[in-house]
Order: structure tokens, then C-alpha cells, then sequence
């Protein structure tokens, strides 16, 4: 007489992977908004009845996506929406060359058109001027790259703010990473003053028609600023 084929004991991974999902489910049932403490490991393990290392890895596990916020001392808390992991997950495609710069940048071409028209409707007195600030400091700091490229960096997320929808800095944050990689390069490229003032001016007649709140002409600079920037890709050597 044979007997049943015993089922094998779940692997740790599956479980890690079962709490996690359970983990994002009391915080959704729970209704916890960010900066909510959650319960600690052990009443985690009682409540699914799993060992604390297993529960440990799905914290782990949460972290790593910013889904939770895990410190020393103090119960892990709901973390902040943000586009650090998508950022992250795109590097890993560019350097593994499963999407090129110009595909993030067609990307970032259709989500900031649409960006910069919102915040010519919703922009406050405040984000106008720092738009122009920030458009002046990039001039400023343009024979410095790396400082220049921080300041574009936030040109781009301030506009991304003011459109007062949460979901344009986290993708434009995301998106806008890899500028940090590709700038220097580009800039490099930029061989005549000229190309590289052509620069600041698109980023200055955006700052002021946003500020104008013209969406016509702030697109169209925008747009302009896009052509510049892909030529400089494709002159760079960016495919």
C-alpha cells in the first residue's frame, strides 16, 4: 500500500512572500497613512503565526521598496510615496541595456508636457519664483556640471510639484535620475557657448511663462528644450 506523497514544507521565500502581502494588506485595512506605526515583529509573527526571522525578511523586504521605513529602536513605520525604487529599477535598465536614455527621455518628453501645462493652471506666486531663481542658478553654475545638473534636476521636480498631482514628482524624480549619468557627458558634447546658453534660455522662457501662466508658450519651450536635449543625446552618442 503506497502512501500520500507528502506536500513539501514551504519554502522561506514563499513565506517571506506571504507576509509581505499580508503586511500591505493590514496596512490598508488598518487605513494607516504615512508616519503610522505598524505592529512589531513578534505580534506580526503571532497575528500570522509565523516565526519573527520570517517576519524580519518581510520587513526587510517592505523597506526595500519604501513601502515601510525600519530604524533602530522605534517601530517600523508607513513610509512616504516617493520614486526612489522606480528610479533604481530604471538604472538597472539602462545598465543592463534593456531601455536606452532616449526611451526614458520620450517618456519624460510625453509626462512633462503634460506636467508644465498643469502648473502654468496651479502654480503658486512661490514656485514662480523659484522656477526664475533656479533658472538663473543653472546659468550661474553652468562651467560647474555637477552642481549645474542638481539645480535642473529641481527645475524639473518644482514644476513637477506644482501641477498638485502626487504622482508627477514621483515618476519625474524617477525619470530625472539619470540626468546625474548623462549631463556630464552631453555637456562635454556641447562644444560652442552658444549650445550650451541655448540651455539656460529654454529653462528661463519656461520659468517665465509658467509664471505668466501662458501654457502656449510654456509648452513650446519645453518642447524645444526636449530637441535640444535629444540632440545632444544623439550627438553624445546615446541611442
Amino acid at each position: 500500500m503506497s502512501s500520500a506523497k507528502e506536500s513539501p514544507d514551504p519554502q522561506p521565500e514563499t513565506l517571506v512572500q506571504n507576509v509581505v502581502k499580508a503586511l500591505i494588506t493590514y496596512i490598508r485595512d488598518n487605513q494607516l497613512r504615512v508616519g503610522d506605526p505598524i505592529l512589531s515583529e513578534g505580534e506580526f509573527g503571532q497575528l500570522l503565526n509565523v516565526s519573527r526571522t520570517v517576519v524580519r525578511e518581510a520587513f526587510k523586504a517592505l523597506a526595500a521598496m519604501n513601502i515601510i521605513e525600519v530604524s533602530s529602536g522605534r517601530r517600523a513605520r508607513v513610509h512616504a510615496f516617493d520614486g526612489s525604487v522606480m528610479a533604481l529599477t530604471l538604472s538597472h535598465g539602462l545598465r543592463t541595456q534593456q531601455v536606452t536614455v532616449q526611451q526614458i527621455w520620450d517618456i519624460r518628453r510625453s509626462i512633462e508636457m503634460r506636467a508644465v501645462a498643469l502648473a502654468c493652471m496651479h502654480r503658486s506666486e512661490r514656485t514662480a519664483r523659484r522656477l526664475e531663481e533656479l533658472a538663473g542658478l543653472m546659468r550661474e553654475t553652468h562651467g560647474d556640471i555637477a552642481t549645474m545638473t542638481e539645480h535642473d534636476i529641481e527645475f524639473h521636480l518644482t514644476i513637477a510639484e506644482a501641477t498638485r498631482n502626487p504622482l508627477y514628482p514621483v515618476l519625474i524624480s524617477s525619470l530625472t535620475s539619470a540626468m546625474r549619468e548623462t549631463n556630464p557627458i552631453v555637456w562635454q558634447a556641447r562644444t560652442k557657448p552658444e549650445e550650451r546658453l541655448a540651455v539656460m534660455d529654454w529653462h528661463a522662457a519656461i520659468a517665465d511663462a509658467i509664471a505668466a501662466r501662458d501654457t502656449a508658450k510654456a509648452t513650446e519651450a519645453l518642447s524645444r528644450h526636449f530637441d535640444e536635449a535629444l540632440r545632444g543625446l544623439v550627438n553624445s552618442g546615446f541611442n
